[in-house]
């Protein structure tokens, strides 16, 4: 998981938060009548699919996407149609996450200040592939990344897989180096870029290597 830059909200966003958003206000958490039916974020989809270069917030993978509500609609429904709540997420990791928010929240890929973003919270084991948390954090934050990356799922076996192979692509290319510096360190530069799948651990392990552009 990375930070990434949402962005300013679709011009025609303001006029569907001030329609729909009260019905789900009403609905929870009193839950009396029916619950709402509207589920017009999804008009966005191709909006916040764009601001997050078609990739998971949360696990960084290439995906067709949906509109995670960061903060869940069931507790937070007068954020429904906030785009600073949304989060371009693949089925996987919305499914795994639903409407769960433990004490203190989940580490937010579009968090506003340099100590709430992703890389303030993880690191990365880049011979396993894992997310670790971040050495010297204190023990609240420290919760905080732990139990994003066990209700997401961060550190299951098709992300392991996934995060190794860009690791070993890497190491082949850096492999070629000394021969073809120029070329190779522009392909360097072209997989680390953050709109590129799984960046964050490409990035882990050029840092390692003191190879970092």
């Amino acid at each position: 998981m990375h930070w990434v830059n949402r962005g300013k909200e679709p011009g025609e966003l303001n006029a569907i938060r001030g329609r729909y958003t009260p019905r789900w206000v009403a609905y929870y958490p009193s839950r009396i009548g029916v619950r709402p039916r509207d589920s017009r974020w999804r008009d966005f989809h191709n909006d916040i699919g764009a601001a997050f270069a078609g990739l998971c917030g949360y696990c960084e993978k290439t995906t067709k996407g949906e509109v995670d509500h960061f903060r869940p609609k069931s507790k937070f429904p007068e954020l429904v149609y906030e785009w600073a709540n949304w989060v371009f997420a693949c089925a996987d990791c919305n499914q795994k996450k639903l409407d769960k928010w433990p004490a203190g929240g989940y580490v937010d890929p579009c968090a506003r200040t340099l100590p709430a973003r992703p890389e303030a919270f993880f690191d990365f084991d880049t011979a396993t592939g894992e997310i670790l948390t971040k050495e010297g954090l204190t023990a609240q934050r420290r919760r905080k990344a732990l139990q994003t990356i066990r209700d997401l799922g961060l550190n299951d076996e098709h992300h392991l897989k996934a995060r190794l192979y860009v690791i070993a692509l890497l190491k082949e290319i850096i492999s070629y180096m000394p021969d073809n510096y120029v070329a190779i360190s522009g392909r360097l530069r072209q997989i680390i870029a953050r709109d590129k799948p799984l960046s964050s651990i490409a990035r882990a392990l050029l840092n390692e290597q003191g190879l970092y552009p």
